[in-house]
């Protein structure tokens, strides 16, 4: 806003400033000109930086931006081009930056202070436009509106990011450098969707933390923390960069494994079975780590997102059954 109102001062002084010399106004009223194009902004800026509430604070100079508007609008006895190309812009900031309630505000501030000036001055108006204020007022019309179009576009380029940024956090565990149930069923999905178009095998592992109840009874939720920031570490080393490991919830895990067979599948679930298994000590306490693994294919003939998640849930209790700290796969 500072870089912007001391553009747009400086713009609008110049065509003012023309129409005011030729109309052969006061010294007085060119100096007012000036302290509002030249020492206004910088004052602004410091009300709406010093202020408890700067955001309704830099509000109210933006109406106050209007009035003043308002009144060399009656300085210059409407002018035609000067006058509607400085309401115009003033009018389009606020509306920009506050929407129509700021604009309201803002046309008000500008009507009344046009009136009271204008009355003051004796109603005066003058129609004619000179080549010299032609001129002058044609950087204000180009220079500016260039400069709000970058400034909108840098603006909207800046949500875009923010907003991929908070949709990435929405997706992700919020304790785990990993996927939530969010994502991983919107990647299951597109996934089977891939599957009907394609002649191929992918797989879904199910992981379970043995006995993690019991480190966190015995342990505290500390050491149940690290734990699961520990396997969520591993299942990263351990996949690939197309697969999608997340956390289902508690201490379930679950890896998409696109173009992967069963086979394939189960070398990967050796592997993280390895690495947990040499886990022996979390957040400085004598803790032993052991997995049960799931893992279930899916083929073009898969129905939807619950059916393969069922079903890898399925194989995860087939290995729970058979004393878990195992795999098995379906």
């Amino acid at each position: 806003m500072y870089l912007m109102r001391i553009l747009g001062t400086f713009l609008c002084f110049i065509p003012v400033l023309s129409v005011l010399i030729e109309h052969q106004r006061s010294e007085w009223l060119m100096l007012l000109l000036a302290l509002n194009a030249f020492v206004w902004p910088t004052f602004a800026w410091r009300r709406a930086s010093l202020s408890a509430t700067p955001l309704a604070t830099e509000h109210q100079n933006l109406v106050l931006d209007a009035g003043a508007g308002g009144f060399w609008i009656a300085m210059m006895a409407v002018n035609p081009l000067p006058s509607v190309v400085i309401a115009t812009i003033l009018l389009a900031d606020r509306l920009a930056a506050g929407g129509f309630q700021l604009m309201k505000k803002a046309a008000i501030a500008m009507l009344v202070a046009f009136l009271a000036a204008w009355l003051m001055q004796g109603m005066a108006v003058n129609a004619f436009v000179s080549q010299q204020t032609l001129f002058a007022t044609l950087p204000l019309i180009a220079i500016y509106v260039i400069a709000l179009s970058v400034l909108t576009n840098n603006i909207a380029t800046r949500l875009r990011i923010k907003s991929r940024e908070l949709e990435r956090i929405a997706m992700m565990d919020p304790l785990l450098d990993i996927a939530n149930r969010r994502l991983l069923e919107k990647r299951i999905d597109h996934e089977l969707s891939q599957l009907q178009q394609a002649c191929r095998e992918s797989a879904l592992m199910f992981i379970d933390i043995d006995n993690f109840k019991e480190v966190n009874d015995r342990f505290g939720h500390k050491v149940g923390d690290a734990m699961l920031a520990t396997v969520s570490q591993i299942l990263h080393l351990a996949t690939r960069p197309t697969d999608t490991p997340a956390r289902l919830g508690g201490d379930e895990f679950v890896i998409l494994l696109p173009n992967t067979t069963i086979e394939e599948a189960h070398v990967v679930a050796g592997r993280i079975m390895d690495a947990a298994a040499v886990m022996d000590d979390v957040a400085e306490e004598s803790v032993k780590c052991t997995l049960s693994i799931g893992i279930a294919g899916a083929t073009r003939e898969m129905g939807n997102v619950t059916d393969w998640l069922q079903a890898a849930d399925n194989a995860l209790y087939q290995a729970k059954r058979g004393g878990k700290n195992r795999i098995f796969a379906h």
